[in-house]
């Protein structure tokens, strides 16, 4: 299954921070303001450190009641090891109130490396990470709560994408990203569709081609691509493909030579289409998306 990239679950998080509280306290998070605040750490005798993002919780907008450092890890990182304290510490200095370091890691083996307590010392001083994996996060097939939490509802995929039922759960997420207005309507969907493995999305293909009041706001399921899938034609569905890998490379903002351009608009291989999909959302050059390989 292919995973959601580091900078997509932080733009979830950052884009929607009570999220993270919900997870962590489902039953009664703690009451008063969720604040995004300033993620660097910097000392006179480090190098600057940014984490993925951090929360205050209550109080006033410098001097929250508690704070949260959120990390995400897609996969295991030892330098994180030493990095992690570093995040801690810094905080606790700076803001003055108690800090908890949460790790979002939805794969299991790295949840379960991410929860490993860090030993500071001769097992005197120990940090033990709050880690959010992937039973932490609900299952979100009702519309009506994917719509009140759209940002949820995509963790929902990102969690749950190699299980039985997985295209209810992306429809639920596509569908309530179609009102939102500004840049989240654009990557969301994508996000979403990114994140099936190639039974699902055939699936979701089948089952969105069934909801006669959809209507795609992503080039990933523009019409060209449902009505090839509904009428069999494999011309349209790979055209619909391609039209997808461009809009992703668009959206991660890789500029494409006019030749590299045409190769993939007008490429036919379905296998092809979707290893470019896969690899646009980890990679960090356009020569790693379109690599031959």
């Amino acid at each position: 299954m292919p995973k959601l990239s580091h900078e997509a679950l932080v733009q979830l998080v950052r884009h929607a921070p009570a999220l993270i509280p919900d997870l962590l306290w489902p039953e009664a998070r703690p009451s008063g303001p969720i604040r995004i605040s300033a993620a660097e750490f910097a000392d006179l005798n480090f190098a600057e450190h940014r984490a993925d993002a951090v929360i205050g919780l209550g109080g006033a907008l410098d001097r929250p009641d508690e704070a949260l450092v959120v990390e995400v890890q897609v996969e295991r990182d030892l330098r994180k090891r030493w990095t992690w304290p570093l995040y801690v510490a810094g905080l606790r200095t700076r803001l003055n109130c108690p800090v908890t370091l949460v790790v979002v890691a939805l794969d299991r083996d790295v949840a379960r490396w991410c929860a490993e307590p860090i030993d500071l010392g001769r097992r005197r001083n120990v940090l033990r990470p709050w880690v959010l994996g992937p039973d932490a996060v609900p299952v979100i097939t009702d519309v009506d709560r994917a719509r009140e939490l759209p940002e949820l509802a995509v963790l929902s995929v990102a969690a749950h994408a190699d299980e039985p039922g997985a295209e209810h759960i992306a429809l639920a997420a596509l569908d309530a990203t179609r009102d939102l207005d500004d840049q989240r309507g654009i990557l969301y969907p994508d996000f979403v569709t990114a994140l099936l493995g190639r039974a699902a999305r055939i699936a979701l293909e089948k089952l969105m081609a069934t909801q006669k009041r959809w209507e795609p706001i992503s080039d990933l399921f523009r019409k060209p691509w449902l009505e090839g899938i509904a009428e069999g034609k494999v011309e349209g569905i790979a055209e619909g493909k391609a039209s997808m890998v461009l809009k992703m490379l668009q959206l991660k903002g890789f500029a494409l030579t006019d030749e590299q351009h045409q190769r993939v608009l007008t490429c036919r291989d379905d296998v092809l289409l979707e290893t470019w999909a896969a690899r646009i959302l980890v990679a960090t050059r356009l020569d790693e998306v379109l690599a031959d390989d």
